[in-house]
């Protein structure tokens, strides 16, 4: 008797390889776009659904998936993704914790350089025609000398530190509201106050929760130690980008670099498009061959649901 085979819907293209392992255990279609109706539409023969950033699971999503054993999101987020519906309906949820951590932790420091240094200013002088005039505005500080203030020394902040630490000699401090386990590098605990009053750069590495979402706002911003720049590379709904774009637009802070929006792409009218200092890229973190390929390995744990074995990053 043949075995049976999984039906299994994906919101995002998956590499040849990805691909080839799952049609170890079933029927791959994939969906796009990725719409709330059309997608509750598509997931009704559905035992495993995978996605990554675009794409959200709602509530609704998941009642409309009655076989439903699975969901894989191809990265370190689960914002996008109502867990406790899935859990309610015995769903597990697997995920890449581990998958960016050195791609963001990678371009976290390479925004913080540009920034400093006015990289993107002086690119533009050049092509321009405005060497000279370029040239004398581009004055900006060596790292070294420098405070860091990392908001969440999770996996990506811990890598984000060794590299600003070992590599130039930065200063850490950072805030975290769970207990952080012995760090490498040296580092002090502070409150987020006392953090954003230190800190010369300050770099947030938070997941969306309730908790986080809006945590930066114009009350805080107003608390950053004058000059400072503001890194983000965790997700835009974090910072208060308004707030954001008319501190920087007022001189109160020395310049930003934005990897992540509270909407993407921005509006064509949006305040951050013309805040001076500011550098931003379009949530490219991730977007590297070796993180994409480490994104792709959880078809491995969607595969191992569907057989019955145990996942090897459930979310908790």
């Amino acid at each position: 008797m043949a075995k049976p085979v999984a039906n299994i819907l994906s919101t995002e293209a998956l590499s040849p390889d990805a691909r080839r392992r799952l049609e170890t255990v079933g029927r791959i279609r994939v969906l796009d776009p990725r719409d709330e109706e059309e997608l509750c539409e598509a997931v009704g023969e559905a035992e495993a659904l995978l996605v990554r950033t675009k794409t959200r699971v709602t509530r609704r999503v998941i009642e409309s998936a009655p076989k439903l054993k699975v969901i894989g999101r191809g990265g370190s987020g689960l914002d996008n993704i109502d867990v406790p519906a899935a859990w309610e309906r015995g769903v597990t949820v697997v995920y890449t914790p581990e998958a960016s951590t050195d791609a963001v932790a990678d371009l976290t420091v390479g925004l913080m350089i540009a920034v400093l240094r006015g990289i993107a200013l002086a690119d533009a002088g050049v092509r321009g025609g405005r060497f000279d005039e370029a040239r004398a505005a581009c004055v900006g500080p060596e790292l070294r000398g420098l405070t860091l203030g990392i908001v969440g020394m999770g996996r990506i902040g811990r890598a984000v530190s060794s590299r600003c630490h070992f590599g130039f000699r930065m200063a850490i401090v950072y805030n975290d509201i769970l207990e952080v386990e012995p760090l490498p590098f040296p580092a002090q605990s502070h409150s987020k106050e006392a953090l954003f009053e230190r800190a010369d750069v300050i770099s947030v590495h938070v997941p969306l929760t309730d908790e986080t979402r809006g945590m930066i706002d114009g009350r805080v911003l107003a608390g950053f130690k004058p000059r400072a720049v503001l890194i983000n590379t965790a997700r835009g709904e974090v910072v208060d980008s308004v707030a954001l774009a008319e501190a920087l637009s007022e001189g109160r802070l020395g310049g930003a670099a934005l990897d992540v929006f509270d909407a993407e792409p921005l509006p064509a009218n949006h305040p951050l498009l013309s805040a001076p200092n500011t550098l931003l890229t379009p949530h490219i973190g991730a977007r590297t061959p070796e993180s994409l390929a480490r994104m792709d390995s959880v078809v491995d744990d969607v595969i191992a649901v569907l057989k019955g074995r145990t996942a090897r990053f459930p979310a908790r």
